[in-house]
C-alpha cells in the first residue's frame, strides 16, 4: 500500500487514514450488531433475514463510503475555482467607479463554508438516521410485524417502505455519479422515508387506495414511495386550491423554469433553501458552488436565466425560441437596438445584427408577437438589465473578461437623457 491517495492522487495523511478507520470500525459495529440480532431472533430462513438487513443498510453505507473516500477530490476542486473567483470579484471591484460590488457578491465565505468543517459529523449522523426507517423496515418484513398493527396498515407500511427504499437507492446512485452528496440530503432522505413509511401504515389502515382501471392497491401504495415529489407535490397543490388559492400571477415559479435544472437538480438546491426563481437568481454563485459541488461557470448561466425568468415569468419559453436565454442576451440586443435608434439614419439602415443575423429589433417583435409583452416591455426590461450591476458582473464572469469603466460616467443613461426607441412598423 502506497503513500498516496486513491481518489486525489495525493500524498496521504492522518485524516485520510482516520476516515478509513472510521469507516471500518463502523462497518464492524453494525456486523457485530446484526450477528447478536439473529442470535435472539427465532426466525426461520436466516440467510433471507441476513440479506434483507444488510440491504437495509446498503443506502448508508453507500453514502458515507464515498463522502469518507472520494467526495474531497472534487470538494478542493471547487474551492480553487471559487478561490480564483474571488480573486475575480477583487479585481472588478477595483475597476468600478464606485469600488462597491453588487449586495449579493458582498458574502464573505468563512472558513467553515471553505474547509467543510463540521459537514462530516453531519454527514455520519444523517447516515446513521438514514439506517433507522429501512432498518426497521426489514425487521417488519422478516418478523411479519407486531400483533397489534392493523394488516392493512402494515401491508401499506412494507409497500411504501420497499418504493421509498428504491427511490432513495436510485437517487443516491444519481448524487454519487454528480457529486452532489450533503448532509442535507441524508438527512431530508432519512426523514422522507420515515414519513412515506407513516403514511403508508395511515392510509392502508383507512383503506384510502381501492383497486380502479385494473391497477391494484398495492401497486398504488408501492408508487406513493416511488414516486413521493409526484404525490406530495399533487396532494399540496390540491389542498392549496382546496383552502386558500393564490391569487393569478402570484404563484411561485418551479427552478425547472431554468435550462439544465432537472428535478434532482432543484430538490438540491431546495435543501439549501432555494426554492424558486427569485432565490435563484439572487444566490451567491461562489457559496453554492461549494455546497452543491456544481461547477461555477453552470451556477452562473442559472443565474443569468433566473435573473430574465424573473421578469418574463412563464413566457421564457417564447423568448428562447428566438434565441434569448437570459437577462445577458436581452441586455445585448437592447444595445443594440440602442445604438440603431441613436445612430441618426433610419432604422433599417442602422440596425445591428444580432448573434442570430436577424435585426434585433426584428427579435424584439418576433418575441413581443409570440408572447403577451410589447415591444416597449421589452425594451424597458432590457434598460433594467443595461443598468444593472449584477448583470454587468454575470457577463464578465461568464466571458472571462473585466473591462474596466470610465471614471465619474454613468453606467448606463437613463430617462429623458435617452434618444427615443425605434418601433419598426
Amino acid at each position: 500500500m502506497d503513500g498516496t491517495n486513491p481518489s486525489t492522487g495525493a500524498p496521504r495523511t492522518k485524516g485520510d487514514r482516520w476516515r478509513v478507520l472510521l469507516l471500518l470500525l463502523l462497518s464492524a459495529v453494525i456486523v457485530c450488531g446484526l450477528g447478536r440480532l439473529l442470535g435472539v431472533m427465532e426466525v426461520k430462513g436466516c440467510h433471507l433475514v441476513v440479506l434483507a438487513l444488510v440491504g437495509s443498510l446498503m443506502p448508508s453505507f453507500l453514502l458515507l463510503g464515498y463522502r469518507l473516500l472520494g467526495a474531497q477530490r472534487v470538494f478542493c476542486v471547487r474551492r480553487e475555482e471559487v478561490r480564483s473567483y474571488q480573486t475575480f470579484l477583487s479585481v472588478y471591484a477595483e475597476k468600478q467607479a464606485n469600488g462597491i460590488l453588487p449586495p449579493i457578491f458582498n458574502r464573505e465565505l468563512s472558513n467553515e463554508v471553505l474547509e467543510q468543517q463540521g459537514y462530516l459529523r453531519q454527514f455520519i449522523l444523517g447516515a446513521l438516521l438514514l439506517a433507522v426507517p429501512f432498518f426497521s423496515l426489514a425487521l417488519l418484513l422478516v418478523s411479519r410485524g407486531l400483533d397489534s398493527m392493523n394488516p392493512d396498515g402494515l401491508r401499506g407500511l412494507e409497500l411504501a417502505g420497499c418504493g421509498i427504499y428504491v427511490y432513495t437507492l436510485g437517487l443516491t446512485i444519481f448524487r454519487i455519479r454528480t457529486a452532489a452528496l450533503s448532509a442535507e440530503f441524508v438527512m431530508s432522505a432519512a426523514l422522507r422515508a420515515l414519513i412515506l413509511m407513516v403514511l403508508g401504515y395511515a392510509l392502508g389502515f383507512i383503506g384510502f387506495f381501492q383497486p380502479t382501471k385494473g391497477v391494484s392497491a398495492s401497486f398504488l401504495y408501492f408508487a406513493l414511495g416511488l414516486f413521493p415529489s409526484v404525490g406530495m407535490k399533487a396532494l399540496n397543490q390540491r389542498l392549496r386550491q382546496a383552502l386558500s388559492p393564490d391569487a393569478p400571477g402570484t404563484e411561485p415559479l418551479s427552478l425547472c423554469y431554468v435550462d439544465g435544472i432537472t428535478e434532482q437538480i432543484a430538490e438540491r438546491l431546495e435543501e439549501l433553501g432555494i426554492f424558486d426563481i427569485q432565490h435563484m437568481a439572487r444566490v451567491e454563485p461562489g457559496w453554492l458552488a461549494l455546497r452543491t459541488l456544481y461547477p461555477l461557470s453552470r451556477i452562473i448561466d442559472w443565474m443569468d436565466q433566473a435573473l430574465l425568468i424573473s421578469y418574463l415569468r412563464e413566457e421564457i419559453l417564447h423568448a428562447r425560441e428566438v434565441g434569448i436565454r437570459g437577462a445577458i442576451d436581452l441586455r445585448s440586443i437592447y444595445r443594440q437596438t440602442r445604438h440603431a435608434g441613436a445612430s441618426g439614419s433610419s432604422p433599417e439602415e442602422a440596425r445591428l445584427l444580432d448573434a442570430r443575423g436577424e435585426p434585433s429589433l426584428d427579435v424584439l417583435q418576433e418575441l413581443a408577437s409570440k408572447s403577451k409583452l410589447s415591444v416597449e416591455t421589452l425594451q424597458l426590461i432590457g434598460g433594467v438589465f443595461q443598468r444593472s450591476r449584477l448583470v454587468d458582473l454575470l457577463a464578465c464572469l461568464q466571458n472571462g473578461c473585466c473591462l474596466p469603466r470610465k471614471r465619474n460616467v454613468p453606467f448606463a443613461p437613463a430617462g429623458p437623457q435617452e434618444q427615443p426607441e425605434p418601433r419598426a412598423d
